[in-house]
C-alpha cells in the first residue's frame, strides 16, 4: 500500500510541475490507454506463418529451459516472446531494448542488495523491508514508463524482480548474471529465427519468379 501511495503521490507531482511548466495548458493524451488496434483480424497466410514460428520458438526454449533445469531458465523463452516481433527490424530494435534493460536493471539490483548483505538482526529487518518497498515502487514505476521508454520499463521491471529474488540471499548474484544471460540467448534466438524466417521467404520468392 505504502509503495502504490508514494508511486501514485510522485507520478501526480511530477505531471503537475510539468503542466506547470508548458504554461498550464490541456494537451492531448500522450499514450492511449488501450494501445494499437483491437479489432478483429483475417487470417492470412504471413499471419499464420507468423503464428506458428513464435510458437515453435516458445517451445523449443521452453524444452530448453526446463529439460536441462537452467537455473531461473524461465527468462529464456519469456526474453524470445517478448523479442520476437513480426519483421527484423522491430526484433532487432525491442530486443536491443530487452538487453540494456536487463543489464541497467541487475547493475541497480546489485547495488542495492549492497546494502543488507553487511547488516544483521533488527537493521537487516528493516533494510530488507525498505527494500521491498523499493521494489515495488520500481515495479510500479516500470508499468507507467512502458509505452514511454521501453529500455527504462525493462530496467525498472528487471531490479524490481531482482531485488525480491535475491532479498533472502543478498550476497549471492547468481539471478542477476542469469538473468542477462538468458536474456540474451533469448533475445538472440528471437533474431536469428526472424533472420532465418527472412532468407527462407526471399528464397522461395526467388523459386517462384524464376519458375514463372
Amino acid at each position: 500500500m505504502l509503495a502504490w501511495a508514494g508511486g501514485a503521490a510522485l507520478w501526480i507531482a511530477i505531471t503537475f510541475i510539468e503542466w506547470l511548466i508548458r504554461g498550464r495548458e490541456d494537451r492531448p493524451q500522450p499514450v492511449a490507454e488501450m494501445p494499437g488496434g483491437t479489432s478483429r483480424q483475417k487470417l492470412t497466410r504471413p499471419l499464420i506463418m507468423f503464428a506458428t514460428i513464435r510458437a515453435l520458438a516458445m517451445a523449443g526454449t521452453t524444452a530448453l529451459a526446463f529439460g536441462l533445469n537452467l537455473s531461473h531458465g524461465y527468462w529464456l523463452p519469456i526474453a524470445t516472446m517478448v523479442a520476437m516481433k513480426p519483421s527484423l527490424e522491430q526484433t532487432t530494435l525491442v530486443a536491443a531494448q530487452r538487453l540494456a534493460g536487463a543489464l541497467i536493471g541487475a547493475v541497480a539490483a546489485g547495488l542495492l542488495l549492497l546494502v543488507p548483505a553487511s547488516e544483521h538482526g533488527l537493521r537487516l529487518f528493516a533494510v530488507d523491508r525498505g527494500l521491498e518497498v523499493v521494489a515495488l515502487v520500481l515495479l510500479a514505476h516500470g508499468a507507467a514508463l512502458r509505452f514511454w521508454n521501453y529500455a527504462l520499463y525493462c530496467a525498472a521491471i528487471a531490479a524490481g524482480v531482482l531485488i525480491l529474488v535475491d532479498l533472502p540471499q543478498p550476497s549471492d548474484y547468481a539471478a542477476e548474471g542469469y538473468r542477462v544471460l538468458w536474456t540474451l540467448c533469448g533475445v538472440g534466438i528471437s533474431l536469428f529465427v526472424m533472420l532465418l524466417t527472412g532468407l527462407l521467404a526471399k528464397h522461395t520468392a526467388k523459386g517462384l519468379r524464376t519458375h514463372s
